[in-house]
């Protein structure tokens, strides 16, 4: 399994629940027809602007193939003018399995 964290900063609060809402409506939906995706979460920071997306892939080309799809470009350009600065994106494998 391989762990694809993305975290940005938003402006405001508001900016934030913005972010929220279009990572609920238009980004989990489609996830769940991407090759490999096992599952998803959105943490924001508690009394804060970060958010942070984990999403879990069955491989690593899978994870990447989605970082490189169309849906993935259309996430950054629905929300980048919400961000300050520009996401951060990590690609962890899980060490807790043999395989």
């Amino acid at each position: 399994m391989y762990a694809r964290m993305v975290i940005g900063e938003a402006s405001s609060e508001e900016q934030v629940r913005e972010f929220a809402r279009i990572y609920k409506e238009d980004v989990l939906p489609g996830l769940t027809n991407e090759s490999g995706f096992d599952s998803a979460k959105l943490m924001v920071e508690e009394g804060g602007r970060m958010a942070l997306s984990l999403t879990m892939w069955r491989t690593r080309d899978d994870c990447l193939k989605y970082h490189c799809s169309r849906s993935y470009r259309q996430f950054v350009a629905k929300t980048q003018h919400l961000l300050v600065g520009e996401f951060v994106v990590k690609l962890f494998r899980d060490h807790t399995t043999l395989d």
